[in-house]
């Protein structure tokens, strides 16, 4: 294939490849310069041709999901939905102005992978697959567990147990993986103001600019200003903070986590099942901020 040189993996992100209809892409996640030529390439998807697209979306039974459509007479981006047919045979109008609409997005269907690595993470390790991790999971999970114990429990003295159930002093308690936050930073995290929009952990007993508070009920820390979740992944290789804003995460529906991208200065947002994407234009970054660790 007529592929840009010189790509290496960095910090367990290397090259995913999907098959289509249409093209065969590889997938690079971030932008580099071949040492050898001195060429410099964006990251994005590159056909068999070295063609490069900044998005790609597969038709699934019927559909495209995650089509970025820009509008040029309201200079804004649309992400839509769009129907097979629709999107192939008809110009789409722009819900803002009613004007027609270009699309930024390769259409195209799917195929297949070559390997287990298919879509973009600011920082996915590209043999395992991030945990999708729910807001109000811990509450969820306690009281299935509860449940359980609870069914156990009658089951053993419907038996014929004649024992008393006397529950421990301090209750049960339940480990789950994800209070790894709490060990690692405590219940209260204190953040320094280090840029626009950039923050960093206090170091012990500093006084802070941000307070972040851990949540039990969210399993995730939250900073009332913003009105923003927040989770250190350390699932991913190498870890990452993740944030949920609302007012724009909750526009995902049972996605919408979002990352900060170090490297290139600008938000991603998982868009769907590992989909991940540049924040839409028609979102304001104004009052977005990540921790810069």
């Amino acid at each position: 294939m007529n592929q840009p040189t010189g790509f290496r993996p960095l910090g367990g992100r290397g090259a995913s490849w999907t098959y289509g209809r249409r093209h065969d892409y590889v997938y690079y996640p971030f932008a580099w310069t071949d040492t050898a030529t001195g060429s410099r390439y964006d990251k994005g998807y590159y056909d068999e041709n070295g063609q490069r697209y900044e998005n790609v979306s597969f038709e699934k039974n019927g559909k495209y999901e995650n089509v970025i459509c820009h509008c040029p007479y309201c200079d804004q981006d649309n992400v839509l939905t769009l129907d097979a047919e629709t999107a192939r045979t008809h110009s789409l109008q722009c819900p803002h102005c009613g004007g027609p609409m270009e699309l930024k997005t390769q259409l195209d269907e799917y195929a297949g992978t070559g390997n287990t690595y298919t879509s973009y993470s600011p920082s996915r390790n590209v043999d395992q697959a991030a945990p999708k991790k729910k807001r109000h999971t811990g509450a969820i999970i306690a009281a299935i567990l509860f449940v359980l114990m609870l069914i156990g429990f009658i089951g053993e003295k419907d038996a014929g147990q004649t024992e008393s159930y006397e529950p421990p002093e301090q209750g049960y308690v339940i480990n789950y993986s994800d209070n790894s936050n709490i060990s690692l930073f405590g219940e209260a995290v204190s953040l320094v103001k280090t840029g626009e929009g950039a923050y960093s952990i206090a170091q012990e007993g500093a006084e802070g600019d941000k307070l972040m508070l851990w949540s039990d009920y969210d399993d995730s820390y939250y900073e009332s200003e913003s009105d923003c979740w927040i989770w250190y992944n350390t699932d991913m290789e190498p870890a990452v903070w993740q944030y949920w804003y609302e007012g724009i995460s909750s526009d995902f529906g049972d996605y919408g986590w979002m990352e900060y991208d170090l490297r290139e200065g600008c938000w991603y947002i998982e868009a769907s099942k590992d989909n991940w994407m540049k924040l839409p234009d028609r979102y304001s970054t104004e009052g977005l901020w990540y921790i810069a660790d």
